[in-house]
């Protein structure tokens, strides 16, 4: 495929071997990678936007199955020019294939960029969602509920803290991250919401709530003054 190779031959062209080494550290990954900035990857991809779309697919395959941090990265920017147009399409197509995607920042441009847009326009499709919350791998637990962000952004919020109930305690601190950061989403759309919601939920995974009430600090004040009262308490229990 002449598209891959001059794609391939772009980014090595570009290539930083010790922003590579940093960016391979900083998410540890282990995905090989060739160092590139998010710009320089958009901008490449830029030029294979106007392909037909079942080429583009079979190019978008060949990347995102590839191993490498940056050419899946092109993969998502190429494949979310197209998700407007054909979202059935783009979900069929990824739906045996997130699993590859093992970086929170492959994840979430994944979520909000593709997922995301699509679940937005087709809300049946929830109950796939709801799956992936229940999913074996932490990464596709995250990607459910990141998925809802264009949704938070329509002001339609139920679905995100459907979600939150249960991954604000899950064992996985990116999942718990994830949660904490659509929470806090939720938030800027509907403050009373969000604190009903975490008034009863002051026992949540720390990175969870540390995200959630990034914005809210009387509900910090209120859960250190609640987990000091049981350390009281047991103390006096023992």
């Amino acid at each position: 495929m002449p598209e891959l190779e001059q794609i391939r031959a772009k980014l090595f062209s570009l290539q930083d071997k010790e922003r590579a080494e940093h960016s391979r550290k900083y998410l540890k990954s282990e995905y090989s990678f060739y160092g590139l900035t998010v710009p320089d990857m958009r901008k490449i991809m830029k030029e294979y936007q106007k392909m037909e779309f079942y080429s583009a697919l079979n190019l978008i395959e060949e990347l995102w199955g590839s191993g490498n941090h940056e050419e899946m990265n092109c993969a998502l920017y190429l494949l979310g020019s197209y998700v407007k147009k054909y979202p059935t399409e783009v979900w069929k197509f990824l739906s045996d294939k997130i699993s590859l995607a093992t970086s929170w920042d492959l994840v979430d441009e994944l979520s909000t960029h593709i997922l995301g847009v699509v679940l937005a326009e087709r809300i049946e499709l929830m109950s796939e969602i709801k799956k992936m919350s229940e999913a074996k791998s932490p990464w596709i637990r995250r990607i459910s509920i990141v998925s809802t962000y264009p949704l938070i952004k329509k002001n339609k919020i139920e679905l995100t803290l459907r979600l939150a109930e249960k991954l604000v305690y899950d064992e996985d601190m990116y999942v718990q991250k994830g949660a904490g950061w659509m929470l806090r989403e939720v938030g800027k759309k509907n403050r009373l919401s969000l604190r009903e919601f975490l008034l009863v939920r002051l026992d949540m995974k720390p990175h969870a709530f540390s995200y959630a009430t990034e914005k809210m600090a009387e509900l910090r004040k209120i859960r250190k003054e609640k987990l000091k009262e049981e350390k009281k308490n047991s103390s006096i229990i023992q």
